[in-house]
């Protein structure tokens, strides 16, 4: 029916019944110790039995069975090596593993080859296609996936955390006063993780650690590409519905104006430009180790691209980039029989999204190609461990991704942001060519905004928990059991702030139902000079949108931080949810479904920047818009409480561009008079949390 009430966050909820919460309980144990193979008889029985090619007749893509035959006769990737979803190989394989799960005709087949793979498949190779596969399918809506840095702790902590965790698995509670780093609270051994002290501190990128690091953000992001995977769409799976291509290029406008802001915040100045003849000053190494025993890649401080194995990543690099330029200046993008698609029209954001990810969904990914990735290898600095010491095992390519080549890492290396700046310079190259926006566009004459006011910003700095226990091996005695006697926590640094409420005054002419957005954006740039709205415009990050009803007259709209539909809490924990479905399926309490955790949703605590301790400037932009429908309307072919309806293309609350109206350029002249359209200065200050301390600039 859609969303009862998007303004208050009043969401559809329904209570979950038996038979999902039996589905929870089984795909969730194949989540539990993915390094290690199955201990549950049970499981064990059903991975021994089920014949994947034997039982054809239950898979509606054949073809995709018959693949996976041959792969699996040939040779699949073998367990605890590094899975690259980005390379030609490793793709294959997940996607050919996904059309099988996929496509399986009813849950059972569904959960019987699941249990196949989980034995007998590359745990991250497995973790990578189960998790998208219940995302997708229809009888597996409403199934919480577990936090991926629950199930692989080792893409989140460093190798010295997970060191000292493993000792202590070994002798438990008996030595754990000896460590310095951890302590017991509760039933839990708890380990502090400190990335600001050596060798950790590589360069000053460590002062906004707390934000690239944050293990909320880096999940957030890996959830978005499991959501929409580069190469899952076409017309089986229509992701391009959702305007994929739109949400390519607003998701990483979102992330880059946030890190800005925490740049500025810090003192670090503005994002430097990436550039073929300049080293790249900051490097990183993160202390990542991956379950096989082999660090990820390093990138050392001032790194030089002018090197002679670079040369052809940087010239196809090159080309592919000139061919999506040349393409904006014509106004078009040759598809891949030869046609012309006109891209001059505001709504083209979407097939020019497409193009520049590369997607399955592109008109022509071979002509423009995918030349993110191929930066993501030359600045992650992995190329020496796959392009010219190539390895193979059998057939199969030995890979060593570093940071920037997966999604739940990638945030943590500053090279990028430097790779996303210069994407969204494209993308700003596009949007300056489109006509401006007219005054009717944007003005809204019936409504006028009197006043806003804000509760003081306030940030601060709290400890948060992650539980690393998925990671430790298990026992001979609690294999058998099945069951984990050491829990193991990480204890580390994490922003927030103090919660808040914008109130807007506004007049409105008649009663009408209206779209309200508030935008965040820095008032200075790095050099203390004000940032003029004309350059501006490409640095306002959105904190909320939500429907409003008016009544005629005078009205305060009053909105909470809390109350944003796009962000989500910390989720729960994976043993916490098990838990509560397995009691309410015993019938002891009950399990609300909702989307109050939905998968792709944004950390709630990270809406502000950080700004400092004696307060930060920023500009808070409150525009009101008429209410215009979606073409599909929000929720129409599947059930909101159950599901995000990836592919339906009844995601959206309006019918307007994401980020409108800071989409595409805007001056001060164009919303001078406008009475719909409110400037305003807000600050943001950092209050000090006594016991935790971060390298940040004070």
């Amino acid at each position: 029916s859609g969303l009862a009430d998007p303004a208050h966050k009043v969401l559809p909820q329904k209570q979950a019944d038996n038979a999902l919460l039996q589905k929870q309980l089984d795909l969730s144990t194949l989540f539990y110790h993915v390094h290690e193979p199955l201990h549950v008889p049970e499981l064990v029985a059903i991975a021994d039995s089920w014949d994947v090619e034997k039982n054809i007749d239950h898979y509606s893509n054949i073809t995709a069975v018959k693949v996976f035959g041959e792969l699996y006769e040939y040779g699949l990737l073998y367990r605890n090596m590094p899975f690259h979803v980005l390379d030609r190989y490793h793709g294959f394989e997940a996607q050919t593993l996904y059309n099988v799960l996929w496509s399986a005709k009813d849950y059972d087949t569904f959960y019987k080859t699941a249990v196949w793979f989980r034995q007998h498949v590359n745990e991250y190779l497995f973790v990578y296609v189960y998790s998208t596969a219940i995302l997708h399918r229809a009888d597996t809506q409403g199934v919480v996936i577990p936090p991926i840095y629950e199930i692989f702790p080792e893409f989140f902590t460093n190798s010295e955390v997970l060191t000292t965790a493993q000792r202590v698995n070994v002798h438990g509670l008996r030595m754990v006063e000896h460590y310095p780093t951890t302590y017991v609270w509760e039933n839990n051994v708890v380990v502090k993780e400190n990335m600001t002290i050596w060798p950790y501190y590589y360069n000053d990128e460590v002062k906004v650690n707390y934000f690239t690091w944050d293990q909320g953000l880096n999940a957030f992001y890996y959830n978005w590409h499991l959501a929409y995977p580069k190469w899952l769409g076409g017309e089986v799976t229509t992701l391009v519905k959702d305007r994929r291509g739109e949400w390519f290029w607003y998701i990483h406008k979102q992330l880059l104006t946030r890190y800005y802001m925490e740049r500025l915040s810090n003192g670090l100045g503005e994002i430097p430009e990436l550039s073929w003849s300049a080293p790249i000053k900051t490097g990183i190494w993160s202390g990542l180790q991956y379950y096989k025993g082999i660090f990820f890649p390093t990138r050392p401080n001032n790194f030089v691209l002018n090197q002679d194995y670079f040369v052809n990543e940087i010239i196809r690099i090159q080309d592919f980039e000139r061919r999506v330029r040349e393409a904006i200046d014509l106004g078009y993008v040759i598809n891949n029989v030869g046609e012309h698609i006109n891209i001059h029209t505001p709504e083209a954001i979407d097939i020019l999204g497409r193009v520049i990810e590369c997607n399955v969904d592109s008109p022509n990914s071979k002509f423009y190609g995918d030349f993110i990735t191929l930066w993501k290898g030359l600045l992650g600095n992995s190329l020496e461990h796959t392009e010219y010491n190539q390895l193979y095992h059998g057939h199969i390519p030995e890979i060593l991704p570093s940071v920037l080549e997966h999604y739940q890492t990638a945030l943590r290396d500053p090279a990028f942001y430097l790779i996303w700046k210069r994407v969204l310079n494209i993308f700003k190259m596009w949007q300056e060519s489109l006509p401006m926006y007219k005054l009717e566009e944007l003005a809204y004459p019936t409504v006028s905004i009197k006043n806003v006011e804000v509760d003081k910003l306030v940030t601060y700095f709290e400890n948060t928990y992650m539980n690393i226990t998925n990671q430790l091996h298990m026992t001979e005695h609690e294999a058998k059991r099945f069951e984990d006697d050491v829990s193991v926590l990480v204890q580390r640094p994490r922003l927030n702030h103090k919660v808040f409420q914008v109130r807007v005054k506004v007049n409105s002419e008649a009663a009408k139902t209206v779209v309200v957005r508030f935008f965040l954006a820095p008032k200075y740039d790095s050099l203390g000079n004000e940032i003029p709205l004309k350059e501006n415009w490409e640095n306002f990050f959105q904190l909320d949108q939500f429907t409003y009803d008016l009544v005629q007259g005078e009205n305060v709209i009053k909105r909470d931080s809390t109350q944003n539909l796009w962000t989500v809490d910390d989720w729960t924990t994976a043993h916490e949810f098990y838990a509560k479905s397995e009691s309410a399926l015993h019938g002891k309490g009950s399990v609300i479904v909702d989307q109050s955790q939905r998968f792709d949703g944004y950390p709630q605590r990270l809406l502000l920047p950080k700004g400092r301790v004696g307060g930060m400037p920023f500009v808070l932009v409150v525009y009101i818009s008429e209410y215009r429908a979606p073409k599909v309307p929000f929720g129409q072919g599947f059930d909101p409480a159950m599901s995000l309806g990836f592919g339906s293309g009844a995601r959206f609350l309006t019918d307007d561009p994401l980020g409108f109206p800071l989409n595409k350029p805007v001056y001060d002249w164009q919303i001078q008079h406008l009475k719909n359209f409110w400037v305003q200065d807000v600050t943001i200050y950092h209050k000090h949390t006594p016991e935790i301390y971060l390298p940040h600039l004070e």
